[in-house]
């Protein structure tokens, strides 16, 4: 049995709280070089939420291969992001000097030193787009640069604005031109957070356009052959880079063991990131198997259920 047929009969056991049938809008895999796809609902640009963060980290991935300057230095994970930042709005003194020893590595593993998410929607409806920058470098910074993984959007936003500053390029617009293009992605969303790319939500894709983004990460950084990203960047990308057993529930799927860049690592080689009202992109290298699903369920946790026991 097709593993796209395994997942369709277990999504017919699982219900939600409310014991409504879990609301998938569709699946697609590769399983070894086999495509396999269901569609519940026709395929129309879906918003990715979180997903979004995948192709920000992809796009340094390139900016460091292509050794990019930054203060007439190349690009890397180690640069420090202080130098660019600094004059872009006051920061108070008791943030000053994590932000000085701030990384790009840090942004990428969710480390900056936030304590909690505070830049998802609800948390800045009412602060305008233009003092969003003021926003995140004067947010308490509780812990030291690189000390705890604390899931937030944060320091994606600080990722595209340090691009937008050091580079003198939009990220999306980078995005487009070295990751889009390649992939013959042209129907898309991505508006800005007033003059910036917001780097880890609010794009919008098609499915078929997200798989094609992650078989380019399960291939290792090539999409038909053609090099997009380094197999280096991207294996760095989907290792552990910080342990997360404060994160780890065994009783989900797909347990979040540790963080690479951006990427969860969970149990059995898999690694995956997610998003709100269970949007999914899965990889595992070893079963060269690449999952994606976009849904509209409120109870994400139940999306990974159509899984349980098959992979």
């Amino acid at each position: 049995m097709k593993l796209i047929d395994k997942i369709k009969r277990q999504k017919e056991k699982v219900y939600t709280s409310t014991g409504e049938s879990v609301n998938i809008d569709s699946i697609m895999i590769d399983d070894n070089g086999d495509i396999q796809s269901y569609f519940y609902k026709p395929e129309e640009l879906h918003q990715m939420r979180s997903i979004s963060k995948v192709l920000t980290t992809l796009a340094y991935g390139i900016a460091i291969d292509k050794k990019m300057l930054v203060c007439g230095k190349p690009l890397t994970v180690d640069s420090f992001v202080y130098p660019v930042l600094k004059n872009l709005t006051s920061i108070k003194k008791e943030n000053v000097e994590k932000i000085k020893k701030w990384q790009i590595k840090a942004l990428l593993t969710y480390s900056a030193g936030y304590d909690r998410q505070m830049f998802s929607k609800k948390f800045i409806n009412d602060i305008d787009e233009k003092d969003y920058v003021n926003y995140v470098l004067n947010y308490n910074l509780i812990y030291n640069p690189g000390e705890k993984y604390v899931y937030n959007n944060a320091e994606l936003f600080l990722l595209s604005v340090f691009f937008q500053e050091a580079f003198g390029i939009n990220l999306k617009d980078f995005i487009v031109k070295e990751i889009f293009e390649p992939l013959n992605i042209t129907e898309f969303v991505w508006e800005n957070f007033g003059k910036y790319c917001p780097g880890g939500t609010g794009l919008f894709l098609s499915h078929s356009n997200l798989f094609k983004i992650g078989e380019l990460i399960l291939h290792k950084g090539k999409y038909n052959g053609q090099e997009i990203v380094s197999k280096k960047f991207i294996e760095e990308m989907c290792t552990t880079q910080i342990s997360t057993p404060y994160a780890v529930n065994p009783e989900r799927v797909l347990p979040k063991i540790g963080v690479g860049y951006i990427m969860h690592i969970s149990r059995d080689g898999y690694v995956y990131k997610d998003g709100t009202y269970g949007q999914y992109l899965i990889v595992n290298f070893d079963k060269k198997q690449l999952i994606t699903i976009l849904s509209n369920e409120q109870e994400m946790s139940y999306v990974t259920e159509i899984l349980r026991g098959i992979i």
